[in-house]
């Protein structure tokens, strides 16, 4: 019982955001994260890191790589593409991605894919230009019988040379078991050369309760 319980918080634990949404980039050029999250947990430190990188190829696919690991117990590798789905008016953005590789449990790899939609659109505030991004999504890993379905929103300020601001929730379910969910509001600091220092607390919910620093750095190029 203890082991299933691991090894579903794990699955979970592992499942990481889009960061572009309905986002398509621009022909020729990219995006790339690099982040590590330090989590307690029941006295325990533990540790995830997490790459991720797009890059424009024509101005309806987007090619990227999405790198997850967890403590070397369970993490992911995938490539996606992504492909804009022009059926709302041009203030609103929507977009269809797959993503395909593999996902291991102890260095045991076996076959993974994930299926999502995407939407998006910006806006104006008091506080300046802003970003608000839906995202849900169907997975399904070798390393285990049951698919998980996600819906994870997203809301951000944008504005150049300034703190942005950003919430992000989590979401992702199961079947025959509990919603798990997480809460992670964050602050990009501006840094030189198109690149932003992301710092955040996430309280997350799953098999137990547990609260992580989220430490990466962003870059445009």
């Amino acid at each position: 019982m203890f082991r299933g319980l691991v090894f579903l918080w794990l699955f979970i634990y592992c499942a990481g955001p889009s960061l572009a949404g309905a986002w398509l980039r621009d022909p020729g050029s990219g995006f790339a994260s690099a982040s590590v999250t330090f989590r307690r947990d029941g006295g325990d430190w533990s540790s995830e890191l997490s790459y991720y990188g797009d890059y424009g190829i024509t101005q309806s696919l987007t090619l990227g790589v999405d790198l997850n690991d967890a403590d070397r117990l369970a993490g992911h590798t995938l490539i996606f593409a992504r492909v804009s789905l022009n059926f709302l008016p041009p203030e609103h953005h929507l977009a269809t991605e797959i993503s395909l590789g593999g996902a291991h449990y102890r260095n045991e790899w076996k076959p993974m894919h994930k299926l999502t939609l995407s939407y998006g659109r910006g806006f104006d505030s008091t506080w300046g230009p802003g970003w608000l991004a839906i995202d849900g999504a169907y997975e399904k890993r070798g390393t285990s019988s049951q698919p998980i379905v996600k819906l994870d929103a997203t809301i951000g300020l944008n504005a150049e040379e300034h703190l942005r601001p950003m919430l992000q929730i989590e979401t992702a379910k199961i079947s025959g078991h509990q919603l798990f969910y997480s809460i992670t509001p964050s602050l990009q600091v501006p840094l030189p050369r198109d690149s932003h220092l992301l710092i955040g607390l996430q309280h997350r919910v799953t098999t137990q309760r547990s609260l992580g620093l989220k430490v990466g750095v962003w870059h445009r190029f």
